[in-house]
C-alpha cells in the first residue's frame, strides 16, 4: 500500500489530541519530549538521540534510513507552547471538536502540524516506502523563547548533511513560506551626570534616551527596506526605555531597547549604522554604548530559499495538487517574525520552508486548528519526502 493511502484524518486528530493533553509550556516541555521519543522509538528509528537543553526539555532527534546514500532531509517541529492565557471557553488541555475546528492549547502552534508530520513519518515507515536518502526527524525545545533546542540540534552535527527541511508551523491558505525576516535587539546604554534634581545642571540620561527614542520612531518605513517580491518591509520598534526612579536625583543611567526585523539580504552592520545615525541626529548631551543581541543563542538570521530551486518547486507542486489549486495559486511568502526556521537555515545551513495546517487564535485563548486542513498537509509531507529523497517505485 502506498504511504499516502495510510493517512487518515482521524489518526492525525488522535495524535493532535494526545499531544495537546500533554502540558508542554516553554521551559516545561520534557513530558512532550518523552512522548515524542517513545513514539519515534516505536517506529523503529535507526538511531534516536536526546539532546540536553538548558532550562528546557530535551530536543529529540531520530534518524531513519541512516545508511541512505542519497540527499538527506530534515522534518522538524517544536515541542513547546505559550502558557494558557485567560479567556478560554473550553479546557485548554482537553481538545474539543466543534464542526471543523479542534480547540486546544497548541493545536495550531504547532501540535496539529506536528501530528501531520508524525503521521507522515508513520505512514512512510509502515508502508516500507523505499528511500535513497536519510530522513531526520527532530523535535526541538525552547522555540517560543530562545531556540536553544534548535541550536542544540545544529551543534549536534546530526543535520549537517541535510539538503532540505520542512516545518509545519501555522500557515495561511494556499501559502508556502520559503524564508523569514531576521531579528536583532539593540540596547543603547546612556550615561549622563547626576546632580540633585532640585537644583538643575547635570546630564539627564533618561532625557537623552527619550530624544533618541523619538528620533528612531520618526524614521520613515522606507528607511528599513522593501521586498517587492514578497510585498514586505523591514521594521523597527522601540520596545523599552528604563532609567531613573523616585530619588531626588537626575538619572545618570538609562537603557533604550530597539527591536529590528531585517529582510533577506540586509545586514546587521547596515541596521547598526542607521541606529548610530539616529543617535547623532538626536543631539544627546551624554555618552552612550551600543549592545546587540544580548541573548543565550545567536540572533535569528534572515533567509530565503530560492523560489526556482528544486526544493521550492517540488513542494509547491505537491501542495497545489493536495489542496486542489493551480501551482501559480500557491503563494510564496516569507515569515514576518522569527522561529526555529531562522536558526536551522541561518546557522545550520539547511534550506528550510514552512508548510502547515490552517487555524486561528494562534498563541491566544481559544486556539484552534481546522480539521480539514490536516490531511492535505500530511500528504504533502509524504509526497515531498518521496519526491526529494525517495527511490523510484
Amino acid at each position: 500500500m502506498k504511504p499516502v493511502d495510510l493517512l487518515k484524518t482521524e489518526r492525525i486528530v488522535e495524535l493532535t489530541t494526545e499531544m495537546v493533553r500533554i502540558k508542554g509550556i516553554s521551559g516545561e516541555e520534557q513530558p512532550m519530549a518523552d512522548w515524542v521519543f517513545s513514539f519515534l522509538s516505536d517506529l523503529g528509528a535507526d538511531k534516536i538521540h536526546k539532546l540536553t537543553v538548558a532550562e528546557s526539555g530535551d530536543s529529540v532527534v531520530a534518524v531513519f534510513n541512516e545508511a541512505g546514500e542519497g540527499p538527506a532531509m530534515l522534518l522538524n517541529f517544536h515541542l513547546d507552547t505559550f502558557p494558557e492565557f485567560a479567556g478560554w471557553e473550553t479546557p485548554p488541555f482537553e481538545p474539543v471538536a466543534q464542526e471543523n475546528r479542534l480547540y486546544g492549547l497548541g493545536t495550531h502552534d504547532m501540535k496539529g502540524g506536528a501530528a501531520c508530520l508524525l503521521a507522515a513519518v508513520e505512514a512512510l515507515v509502515r508502508s516500507n516506502a523505499p528511500l535513497k536518502g536519510k530522513l531526520v526527524v527532530a523535535a526541538t525545545s525552547d522555540e517560543e523563547n530562545w531556540s536553544r533546542g534548535a541550536h542544540a540540534l545544529v551543534d549536534s552535527g546530526l543535520i549537517q548533511d541535510c539538503e532540505y527541511c520542512l516545518i509545519p508551523e501555522p500557515s495561511s491558505k494556499n501559502t508556502l513560506t520559503i524564508g523569514a525576516r531576521g531579528r536583532h535587539v539593540f540596547r543603547l546604554a546612556f550615561t549622563g551626570r547626576t546632580v540633585h534634581s532640585a537644583y538643575g545642571g547635570g546630564i539627564n540620561a533618561v532625557v537623552d534616551a527619550a530624544k533618541v527614542a523619538a528620533e528612531l520612531d520618526a524614521m520613515p518605513q522606507s528607511d528599513f527596506g522593501y521586498s517587492e517580491l514578497f510585498d514586505l518591509h523591514g521594521t523597527q520598534c522601540v520596545i523599552g526605555l528604563n532609567g531613573g526612579g523616585t530619588l531626588v536625583l537626575m538619572p545618570e543611567k538609562a537603557d533604550l531597547f530597539i527591536d529590528r526585523f531585517l529582510l533577506p539580504g540586509q545586514t546587521l552592520a547596515w541596521a547598526t549604522d542607521q541606529i548610530k545615525a539616529a543617535v547623532d541626529r538626536a543631539g544627546i548631551s551624554g555618552r552612550y554604548e551600543l549592545f546587540v543581541d544580548e541573548r543565550p543563542t545567536p540572533a535569528p538570521l534572515p533567509y530565503v530559499v530560492p523560489p526556482e530551486s528544486k526544493f521550492v518547486t517540488t513542494v509547491r507542486s505537491v501542495l497545489a495538487e493536495e489542496t486542489g489549486v493551480a501551482v501559480d495559486n500557491v503563494r510564496l511568502d516569507i515569515a514576518r517574525s522569527v522561529a526555529d526556521t531562522n536558526h536551522i537555515a541561518g546557522h545550520g545551513g539547511v534550506p528550510t520552508m514552512i508548510c502547515g495546517p490552517l487555524g486561528g487564535n494562534t498563541c491566544e485563548a481559544n486556539e484552534y486548528v481546522l480539521i480539514d486542513s490536516l490531511l492535505p498537509v500530511a500528504k504533502t509531507y509524504v509526497r515531498s519526502v518521496l519526491a526529494l529523497i525517495g527511490k523510484e517505485l
